[in-house]
């Protein structure tokens, strides 16, 4: 029998979406992801299931004929045109919550890496210099700092948890729309108050045009002297060549990013070359449970095409 749903899925799930994908509908793979690949495949389907890296253009939209919904394995739409979907009547879906716990648990990760370098006192220990840095003192305690989240949505507010409800630290808070009141104590403020009395600045807001190069050289500028930096939501938030400044002159006295602008970095990169810099690629969602809830999207995509089944394009 013919399968009522054509679905192009152009990268991987896990096997356990791609089962639940090929049980209930013809599963269409692209031999490339380029555009005119897409295009071309996209003709007759129903539905695309795609992953957060990859560009859903007006062009490919436009080009599926039949299609429905747009499902989105991840949190961010950034790469996809969702104006063009609405005016094409295109439903876009994604997994805003799924990887939440994910990724607050790495920028709290990352802050303590910042200010206790575990690897550092690993590498001296095996290298036969444990008395020298065991008795060297280092860092601070997230009890004795003041924490700025930028952007208190669902990430931000698991941060601010952790770090006040957990650990004694003080939480002031941006964020655009009215939000709280929350379970732990958090202060409203002004993103100037953030910039000026936090002593790690943590980034947890979408791409937007507003935010698009929100951290650059002028607000770097106005960080407390040796702040850190955590950015683990979109690269282009942060001012690369701006950052890379404020960490060689020690405006900065260090920042984590899993996210960086461009993505990936060329392996020359300046940022590499701080040693006061973490860099890991973008992966902060990716936990077992992170990635099977993001590829939960395949259930999403397939009530909708049952839901409007008869009402193509």
């Amino acid at each position: 029998m013919t399968a009522p749903f054509r679905i192009l899925l152009p990268e991987e799930l896990d096997p356990a979406a791609e089962q639940r994908l090929v049980a209930a509908a013809e599963v269409i793979r692209p031999p490339a992801t380029d555009q005119p690949t897409l295009c071309r495949c996209i003709a007759d389907c129903d539905a695309l299931v795609s992953r957060t890296n990859l560009r859903v253009t007006r062009t490919l939209l436009a080009a599926g004929r039949r299609l429905r919904v747009v499902g989105v394995a991840g949190v961010g739409l950034d790469n996809v045109d969702v104006t063009a979907a609405d005016e094409l009547g295109i439903t876009v879906v994604n997994t805003p919550g799924a990887a939440s716990d994910a990724v607050a648990e790495f920028a709290v990760a990352l802050m303590l890496q910042l200010l206790r370098p575990i690897p550092r006192l690993h590498a001296a220990y095996q290298a036969g210099n444990s008395r020298a840095a065991r008795e060297t003192p280092h860092g601070r305690e997230l009890c004795e700092l003041t924490i700025g989240i930028v952007g208190m949505g669902r990430i931000g507010t698991r941060v601010g948890r952790i770090l006040s409800a957990g650990c004694g630290a003080r939480i002031l808070y941006n964020d655009i729309i009215d939000v709280g009141p929350f379970g732990f104590p958090a202060e409203r403020a002004d993103k100037l108050a953030i910039w000026s009395q936090s002593d790690i600045v943590t980034l947890h807001v979408p791409l937007t045009p507003e935010t698009h190069g929100l951290v650059n050289a002028e607000t770097l500028a106005r960080f407390r002297p040796g702040a850190l930096l955590i950015n683990t939501a979109r690269g282009a938030i942060v001012d690369t060549d701006a950052l890379v400044a404020a960490l060689r002159s020690g405006q900065l006295a260090g920042a984590a990013l899993d996210v960086t602008n461009p993505e990936p970095l060329p392996p020359q990169h300046p940022l590499f070359a701080c040693d006061n810099c973490i860099i890991t690629p973008h992966a902060a969602s990716r936990t077992f449970g992170g990635l099977r809830r993001m590829f939960d999207i395949v259930d999403e995509v397939l009530a909708h095409l049952a839901h409007t089944a008869g009402n193509q394009r």
